[in-house]
């Protein structure tokens, strides 16, 4: 195998390294690989984080790096829930726009990197067979343009047929109306093509293949053993998917209501900043009772939450979207230090939105003062 099958285990090439290496899933979670551990990471990163990048880097080997996503994809099936693999086969596109953004585009005045892990814009679009479909606008002072990397002058054309199988119900502004279309090609910016920011069309194509047979069509005895197998790693994740506590839909902003951990991170978030599982707890509870992106970024406009991340993880976290993972009980906000039962709040609820609830319930309707009605309403 090779550097780059670890880095983009959903190329062709990845699969048949898999094949050579000729590990099953059972066999990795009987020796103890740690290619199962990663894979778990993997599906847990997607499915609260948005990502499917490991939290620790130099960690896992490119081995395991590379066994790591058959395990996920065996994992989320085993789930039997459909937003899961809308989740992770999301997650898996992001982290490879970030790739792929990185590797095109370097951080070198755009000079791609050469290194055996990295890929170049030709090779991805000839994996997605969009080679004869994408080609770059060749405009006057072209080496100007090749030299600038992703920005606004780096232009590509792109088949109008591949361009509307890929930007299928995308919105207004990918609409063919608001393009530019000549001669059958439509043009576009590079990084709507290869997705820096989470959002292109080789992000479409990789959500695709990923999410490809997905989830697996498993037999009652082979769903059995593998359900044995994973034991561990599938009942870390069925206890995350299991927070998804039922309560009724909150539409509520009162700051003074706050469980206390939520507060915390909110008055911390003030003076420093919060790492990515601290950052991913204030902001899915903020979706979860009822702001939306740009109400969330007013919120937080006097935090060192960046107001573009902050507007991101919001649209993508809300009902909206329809892929809304609330945020983790206060047992999992313990084990990563946030929650430490400030005032004894955990003896009543052991989940934020619940407590939240139970304190909406009982304040008294007259005094129930929306923050939005009262901040936003004065700006």
């Amino acid at each position: 195998m090779q550097p780059i099958h670890a880095r983009y285990p959903f190329f062709d090439a990845a699969r048949e390294a898999v094949g050579e290496l000729g590990a099953s899933v059972p066999e990795l979670a009987e020796s103890g690989n740690p290619a199962v551990e990663r894979g778990r990471e993997r599906v847990e990163r997607a499915l609260t984080e948005g990502t499917t990048a490991p939290d620790e880097p130099g960690r896992w080997s490119d081995e395991a790096e590379l066994l790591s996503y058959p395990v996920a994809r065996v994992l989320v099936s085993l789930l039997s829930k459909e937003k899961a693999v809308e989740k992770y086969a999301t997650a898996e596109a992001a982290t490879a726009a970030a790739r792929f953004a990185e590797d095109v585009t370097g951080d070198d005045d755009g000079l791609r990197s050469t290194t055996d892990a990295s890929v170049s814009l030709p090779r991805i679009l000839r994996e997605f067979g969009l080679e004869a479909a994408v080609r770059e606008e060749r405009l006057a002072g072209a080496e100007r343009n090749r030299s600038a990397g992703a920005t606004d002058r780096d232009w590509y054309r792109v088949g109008v047929e591949q361009y509307l199988l890929l930007t299928d119900d995308w919105g207004e502004e990918w609409r063919l109306v608001n393009r530019e279309l000549a001669d059958g090609e439509v043009r576009i910016r590079r990084g709507e093509l290869y997705g820096a920011d989470g959002e292109g069309l080789l992000v479409e194509a990789v959500r695709r293949r990923v999410s490809e047979g997905l989830p697996f069509d498993l037999g009652d005895d082979r769903r059995t053993a593998l359900e044995a197998a994973l034991d561990e790693p599938l009942s870390a994740l069925r206890d995350l998917l299991g927070e998804r506590v039922a309560v009724r839909e909150i539409d509520a902003v009162l700051p003074s209501l706050f469980p206390e951990c939520i507060d915390e991170l909110l008055t911390r978030a003030e003076s420093e900043e919060l790492d990515d599982t601290e950052s991913f707890a204030l902001l899915s509870f903020l979706a979860a009772i009822g702001l939306d992106a740009d109400e969330a970024a007013a919120f937080c406009a006097d935090t060192t939450i960046d107001a573009r991340h902050v507007r991101y993880a919001v649209e993508r976290l809300g009902e909206n979207r329809g892929a809304q993972y609330p945020p983790p009980s206060c047992e999992t906000l313990s084990a990563y230090g946030i929650c430490t039962n400030q005032n004894g709040h955990r003896e009543r609820a052991d989940h934020p939105l619940v407590l939240y609830r139970e304190r909406l319930q009982e304040t008294d309707p007259a005094e129930r003062v929306d923050w939005r009605e009262r901040e936003l309403a004065q700006s």
